[in-house]
């Protein structure tokens, strides 16, 4: 009996620790609405924790540990657009503690498809973003409905013939 109880409890023990609880196995979109009425999404993953084995490790895209993560109560986050992998996006978003996600990175959209703000020109639109949006959390799912930005868009001029601009609007981030 002793002996059963025992074999019961390592493998208890031996499942528990087979147990991930980590959100970046679930895709995310990232919605950006522009007041031109252009709409970009993007794909990505959100990773709350440091990972130490290789899947992950590739910790740095964005030139950011995931160990810093847990430091600065954030959340790393790697997206690209569905359409061209050519935009790859990774920064961090701190949770600061009104429920808000607040970043501020350089940042690249790749669009095929013309846009109103950009004069009907595709390519890639490269700039930095500002970002603030109210979450909510339900388990390990992360919502943001109504969130600001603002986007600096650096190539306009060089790239499109235009004026450097800001371009801004709302965005949203749901689990796929």
């Amino acid at each position: 009996m002793k002996g059963k109880a025992i074999l019961f409890f390592l493998g208890f023990c031996l499942m528990l620790s087979a147990c991930k609880k980590e959100i970046g196995k679930k895709e995310y979109t990232m919605t950006f609405r522009f007041e031109s009425g252009d709409e970009i999404s993007l794909t990505g993953k959100i990773f709350e924790k440091y990972k130490k084995n290789k899947k992950y490790l590739s910790e740095i895209d964005g030139g950011y540990s995931l160990k810093m993560i847990k430091e600065m109560r954030g959340l790393y986050l790697e997206f690209s657009n569905k359409v061209n992998k050519k935009a790859n996006n990774t920064t961090i978003a701190l949770k600061v503690s009104d429920k808000k996600l607040i970043w501020n990175d350089d940042w690249r959209f790749w669009l095929e498809n013309p846009t109103m703000f950009a004069n009907n020109n595709s390519g890639s639109f490269t700039g930095d973003v500002e970002m603030e949006g109210t979450y909510t959390q339900k388990g390990r799912a992360y919502t943001v409905e109504n969130g600001d930005f603002k986007f600096y868009w650096r190539n306009a001029d060089e790239d499109f013939g235009m004026n450097d601009t800001i371009l801004k609007d709302k965005w949203t981030l749901k689990r796929s």
